[in-house]
């Protein structure tokens, strides 16, 4: 099987500006065992991951925002990563299929980030909050019921192990070599959107040209993935409706209620 993989950039680094570090956050990267780190970076910033009571893990939308996916191999083995946004496949932008499809390839130790829809070997076209209706998946045709889902499959690179010699035995010169098929892993099963409050949804965009070289390699990743992670992304009003993120008091609640603090300095 041939896939793409990563011209590696090291040093990836993001700090949490500071509206977003009072806010409880969750780092699935750092859960026991895990072969590869997941990162949403929006706008050169690490966004907060919000984990629910059913462990499905969440991250806030910025409408028009540009966004990144930094990953890192956290064995000392080549890895495939399969990376499918919208229900599509970030490289070929088909839908999701069951067992593994193009995926990228992270060296020991390697860490880089996904910026975009691969277009060509040379470039991408950057992920890009949208309300659903301009996403790339519904522009192409290809909506599909997991709008919002960013998804995440590792797959270790099958080791092929020589065969051992054939055993002849007396009156039976011809051995027998068996091969084992096994089918392909089942695909993940897509669950309804989650309703929220507004008639506004987010979607991936079809974003600017972004410079950005792979090469192909040969990978045979195994049958089934060794990690998979899922994460779904809304804007913060359905978040607070889903009550991921706490509902903030607005001015004219405190204003109602006669609310307010001691007296400070005018700006101007």
């Amino acid at each position: 099987m041939r896939v793409a993989v990563l011209v590696v950039l090291a040093g990836l680094a993001g700090g949490t500006a500071g509206a977003w570090e009072s806010e409880e956050r969750v780092r699935p990267d750092l859960d026991r065992g895990s072969l590869v780190s997941l990162q949403v970076s929006v706008e050169g910033r690490d966004m907060p991951l919000y984990a629910s009571a059913d462990g499905r893990y969440y991250v806030e939308a910025r409408k028009g925002a540009a966004y990144e996916l930094q990953i890192t191999n956290r064995s000392g083995q080549r890895v495939g990563v399969e990376l499918t946004v919208d229900g599509l496949n970030v490289i070929s932008g088909e839908r999701d299929r069951p067992g593994p499809d193009r995926m990228y390839v992270l060296g020991p130790w390697d860490n880089t980030s996904i910026r975009g829809w691969r277009s060509s070997l040379d470039e991408v076209r950057t992920f890009t909050f949208v309300d659903e209706k301009a996403s790339y998946s519904a522009r192409a045709g290809k909506a599909n019921g997991k709008m919002g889902w960013i998804e995440m499959a590792v797959y270790r690179e099958h080791v092929r192990v020589p065969p051992p010699p054939p055993v002849q035995t007396y009156g039976d010169r011809e051995s027998r070599n068996e091969k084992d098929e096994a089918p392909r892993a089942a695909g993940r099963a897509a669950e309804a959107p989650a309703a929220a409050p507004d008639a506004a949804y987010p979607g991936t965009g079809w974003g600017d040209p972004l410079r950005d070289r792979v090469r192909l390699v040969d990978f045979e990743p195994e049958r089934g993935p060794a990690q998979q992670m899922t994460l779904r992304y809304e804007y913060r009003a359905a978040l607070v409706a889903l009550g991921i993120l706490p509902k903030h008091h607005s001015r004219l609640e405190e204003r109602e209620r006669g609310e307010g603090g001691f007296a400070k300095p005018p700006r101007w």
